[in-house]
């Protein structure tokens, strides 16, 4: 369930001007301001487009085909860096999706999810086991359908730019960077989240190496099943 606040229409802007606009000014799909800006016919955007479409097919998948346990199990594992980096005050969850993260945060934070996926606030909400695990889903989430590279707020908006598990999606990472500094206010922080290829250890098994030496040829002679498209 999607609500934007007042608090987020009053911060909102053309994506590309910058300037503060009305809500009037978006295109509105299916309940969801469409703020997105493509970088077509520009490098990278090809295999970003792909990429992205991928990622929304096993997204979806993924909701139906993970259990309770393991949704637990996440939510315990990344519970730490939340404990570590408390977020607070006004805060932008740059590919949030259902905004999950708010399973962390006290219900006094105010917060928005910006994700190009349109359908990204619905997919883990409609999910029944995804909600039995993020009790967070019930609650109506200010949602905007954004690319990280153009974000539809005006500038020093947030103290914080959630970006986690999200900049290796993006098709110009330094860009999304620049947005989140943009957004932020005087003395705001970014908190980052990537995954790093073998965990913690940093130690890629044999198993590891043999399956990515694998999907490498098939790639190769044109079977792009299981390419990797971050």
């Amino acid at each position: 369930m999607t609500e934007l606040r007042p608090w987020v229409l009053a911060i909102l802007a053309d994506p590309v001007t910058k300037q503060p606009c009305k809500p009037e000014a978006f295109n509105n799909v299916q309940g969801v301001i469409d703020a997105r800006v493509f970088l077509k016919n520009t490098h990278g955007y090809k295999e970003w487009a792909e990429g992205q479409d991928e990622y929304e097919k096993w997204a979806e998948g993924e909701e139906l085909n993970t259990s309770l346990s393991e949704y637990q199990a996440g939510i315990e594992g990344a519970r730490p860096v939340y404990q570590h980096y408390q977020m607070e005050g006004r805060i932008l969850d740059l590919g949030g999706g259902a905004g999950t993260v708010r399973e962390y945060l006290s219900d006094a934070v105010e917060l928005v999810s910006t994700d190009p996926w349109l359908q990204a606030a619905f997919t883990s909400s409609s999910s029944t086991t995804c909600k039995a695990a993020y009790t967070c889903l019930d609650r109506p989430l200010n949602f905007i359908a954004a690319n990280a590279e153009f974000q539809p707020f005006v500038e020093g908006s947030f103290d914080w730019v959630h970006m986690r598990s999200m900049l290796d999606h993006v098709q110009v990472p330094d860009l999304a960077l620049l947005e989140a500094k943009r957004v932020l206010k005087p003395g705001g922080c970014v908190l980052i989240g990537l995954y790093v290829d073998g965990g913690k250890s940093g130690v890629i098994s044999f198993e590891r190496r043999i399956k990515d030496l694998i999907k490498a040829v098939l790639g190769f002679i044109g079977i792009e099943r299981w390419k990797d498209h971050h």
